[in-house]
């Protein structure tokens, strides 16, 4: 701890707004973890094969109450076209209420997500920032410091500048692969759900023509 106290404290002020940033990307980090690896958990394999079950067996109601309970995207969204097709109401119409409950639910599950990178390059650019005051106040003090304070001033500017750059780079790194990490697991959970959607479609008008 003494050693990341004094790395700290000769970073010197632009180690502050770097810290702002790691923080503000770790609660989006915490955020987003739990959105799309608990709120978002859910076999969709298990789900799809027992709406199926249900709606060939006529109990299309017992399918639509097993998504309402579920409360996770993809069972909001089967649950709409279940809804509509229990009220005998077109294709047409079920595809369109699927779409309007698609685009309520899908942004929800990238949101926040590319403000990772944002983070990655703010914190970057924070500690080149910091680099340059560091080397302009290393350069000043040899022209205009003290003969004897020179070697102090020297080496607390070049601290400035070196705990600065490796504190930007700290935290950018991590926001980059985790930007990664979960947009990645963010686009699988939508083509699951793109996935799910058309194969329910499909067997709603299939039911609905037979």
């Amino acid at each position: 701890m003494e050693v990341l106290a004094k790395f700290f404290q000769q970073g010197g002020y632009w180690m502050y707004p770097i810290v702002a940033v790691s923080a503000i990307s770790l609660a989006i980090v915490i955020d987003r973890v739990y959105y799309l690896y608990v709120h978002c958990k859910i076999d969709s394999r298990a789900l799809l094969f027992q709406i199926t079950r249900l709606v060939r067996n006529g109990e299309a109601e017992r399918a639509s109450k097993l998504c309402s309970k579920l409360k996770k995207p993809l069972a909001i969204i089967l649950e709409s076209a279940i809804w509509h097709y229990v009220q005998n109401e077109p294709d047409q119409e079920i595809q369109n209420s699927m779409d309007e409950i698609a685009l309520r639910e899908l942004p929800k599950i990238q949101k926040r997500t590319h403000y990772l990178s944002l983070s990655a390059n703010v914190s970057t650019l924070l500690g080149l920032l910091g680099t340059i005051f560091g080397l302009q106040q290393a350069f000043g003090a040899l022209a205009a410091a003290d003969p004897a304070q020179k070697a102090t001033v020297l080496a607390q500017g070049i601290a400035i500048a070196m705990n600065t750059t490796a504190m930007g780079l700290i935290v950018a790194i991590p926001c980059m692969v985790m930007h990664s990490i979960l947009g990645a697991k963010a686009n699988a959970i939508i083509e699951e759900i793109d996935e799910c959607t058309v194969k329910l479609l499909n067997l709603l008008n299939a039911q609905g023509r037979s």
